[in-house]
């Protein structure tokens, strides 16, 4: 793994905003990873680094999962993870660095946000898009509602700057590519209404679905309903672990 960019680049893009701590790994490189010392970066960071959110070891089913991980490269597979929601970046690190040989595309609609993302992640199998994921492709608005840098969400606008594309298709694509779909996930500000509204033949072809759903952000909108809908009807576990669910592929 190539070490990252350079502070002064950080610098330049975020006029001088970014603060940096080093990620040290036992084979012995290094990692600068960039934040702004926002409540929102300090919460992603402490969420995904300290809490390990987004750990399998947290799942009973955790072995089994990494043991397919494993066989997929074992079959000179080469492993898919979705990252819809990217942020700075933090969620993407974690996926590439615990599951090496891995290839992760990943989402993130803020032009701010998206700068530190394609930082934290150089010399990474990444494929970045600065982009929200729907079920369809088309604009949208990017909304700022006050939460913070972590919770911009999208609204409809043929009009609007932000690109919504189309999971559905960018999965299909990579498959063409020859990539083995393994873990996806999802934290969308709400945004899962129209993601999860059609188009969703791609939920199955993932053993391990990673989704928090926002109805305790957005009250009366209903916004996990599709979701539900869509998983109700397959052969998967559902295990709600802290904001997360993780939908487990049977058997």
């Amino acid at each position: 793994m190539a070490g990252g960019r350079t502070g002064a680049v950080v610098s330049n893009i975020l006029d001088g905003k970014a603060k940096h701590f080093t990620i040290q790994f036992p084979e012995g490189h290094k990692h600068e990873f960039y934040h702004r010392g926002s409540k929102a970066d300090i919460g992603v960071v402490d969420q995904i680094f300290r809490g390990q959110d987004y750990s399998l070891k947290r799942l009973r089913r955790g072995d089994e999962l990494n043991a397919k991980f494993q066989a997929l490269l074992l079959g000179d597979k080469k492993p898919l993870i979705v990252d819809a929601g990217a942020n700075i970046g933090a969620s993407v690190f974690w996926f590439a660095t615990k599951f090496p040989g891995s290839h992760v595309v990943a989402f993130e609609p803020d032009p701010e946000n998206y700068e530190l993302l394609t930082v934290n992640t150089d010399g990474l199998n990444v494929d970045l898009h600065k982009a929200a994921v729907g079920s369809v492709d088309a604009n949208v608005s990017l909304v700022d509602p006050g939460e913070g840098e972590w919770g911009y969400r999208t609204t409809p606008d043929e009009t609007g700057s932000c690109k919504l594309v189309c999971l559905n298709r960018i999965i299909q694509e990579k498959s063409r590519l020859g990539y083995t779909p393994f873990l996806i996930k999802i934290d969308i500000e709400g945004g899962e209404d129209n993601l999860f509204g059609e188009a969703t033949e791609w939920v199955e072809l993932f053993p391990i679905l990673i989704i928090e759903l926002h109805d305790w952000l957005l009250p009366r909108q209903g916004t996990s309903r599709n979701f539900i809908k869509c998983v109700a009807s397959l052969d998967r576990d559902f295990v709600h672990i802290g904001e997360n669910i993780f939908s487990i592929k049977n058997p």
